[in-house]
């Protein structure tokens, strides 16, 4: 899959005179044609030929100035870096600051593809040891007179469905936001390619002017408004400051390999330190001693064990829930709207919204 830096290029237009060259000819075209017009008008003295040209005159210098400010906004757009945009604090964490604004929209969305494929082999890998859990069947059969149980099948049973639940809303929600990535990409070049110098063409001529400003209000949507509302998300959810999104690695870190009292490392360290260092010469304080502190090293084991195969796997999914459901949700509608405006206030109004619900 190209990056947005491998479809628009470098150079004041970010790749776009030969769409200018493009427009400049079909502009020329169309003032010829109204050059003759105004020359019928006048030869015939028909005021209402002469008023007409006038008016497609000044709609042909609206075009010709709305087609060098959209080509010089896709350059700059080109050129600008997350820095040029962003204060320092809001700049996501990891990304270099001379990271183009196309690019790093693309990056929000790989971050959240890596991500979310580490949180679905975290829900497999919970699934596997909690369904290892649920198989254990203790034999006590002497003499072929006995018991056989699965004491933790009752355990289990609940946390195999809540994890199944939540591996479907992790694959759902990585779908979304993949579909976002293949609409963004396809979007840069598509639009720049193709409906963008198809717009221009069509806005230069009168009986197709309305068609080409509504192609141009949508490629505008798609090449300025949907970049940079991926940005602001990047921002919100990663930033360098503090986000309230964790990505998986930091997540792993701070449950399993931290130091402090709660994480699994901490509960191990900490156990034969508090029960064993105090312990009496006695028999007795030495058996409490040793009761004591398995009964706290199982209270405590128990209570991270339902953190991790719980707590863990739901913040994953709301975090989820989030990114792929909530805020794809208000971007859609933004950029929507944004759309519908801009193609009213170049030609017709159109209405993506069937588009979009490939995103």
């Amino acid at each position: 899959m190209l990056l947005p830096s491998d479809i628009v290029s470098g150079g004041m237009t970010g790749g776009l005179w030969w769409i200018a060259g493009l427009s400049g000819a079909a502009l020329m075209v169309s003032g010829i044609l109204l050059a003759f017009g105004y020359v019928w008008g006048t030869l015939f003295r028909n005021p209402q030929t002469i008023a007409y040209v006038k008016a497609e005159l000044l709609e042909l210098l609206v075009t010709a100035a709305l087609l060098a400010i959209i080509f010089a906004g896709v350059g700059a757009m080109s050129g600008l870096t997350v820095a040029n945009v962003l204060p320092q604090q809001l700049i996501p964490a990891g990304m270099d600051t001379t990271t183009g604004i196309y690019d790093a929209a693309a990056g929000y969305y790989q971050q959240v593809d890596n991500d979310m494929s580490g949180w679905l082999g975290m829900n497999y890998i919970i699934n596997m040891y909690i369904d290892q859990v649920a198989s254990v069947t203790p034999y006590a059969r002497p003499l072929g007179v006995g018991m056989v149980a699965s004491p933790m099948a009752g355990f289990a049973s609940p946390i195999k469905q809540l994890l199944y639940n939540m591996t479907v809303a992790l694959t759902l929600a990585f779908i979304i936001n993949h579909a976002q990535l293949v609409v963004y990409v396809f979007a840069i070049d598509a639009f720049l390619k193709f409906y963008l110098p198809l717009g221009a063409f069509l806005r230069s001529f009168t009986p197709t002017r309305r068609i080409g400003g509504t192609l141009i209000g949508v490629s505008v949507a798609f090449l300025f408004i949907f970049p940079l509302l991926s940005l602001i998300t990047y921002s919100m959810f990663y930033q360098a400051g503090g986000g309230p999104l964790l990505t998986f690695n930091s997540m792993l870190k701070q449950y399993m390999s931290d130091t402090s009292s709660g994480s699994f490392q901490g509960i191990f360290s900490g156990f034969f330190q508090s029960n064993y260092s105090d312990i009496g010469s006695s028999v007795m304080n030495l058996v409490g001693g040793v009761l004591g502190g398995l009964g706290t090293l199982f209270q405590k084991l128990i209570g991270t064990t339902m953190l991790f195969f719980l707590i863990v796997p739901c913040a994953a999914v709301s975090w989820a829930f989030a990114i792929g459901f909530v805020i794809p949700a208000f971007n859609i509608i933004i950029f929507t709207q944004a759309a519908r405006g801009l193609s009213r206030a170049f030609g017709e109004e159109a209405d993506v919204s069937s588009l979009t619900r490939m995103i």
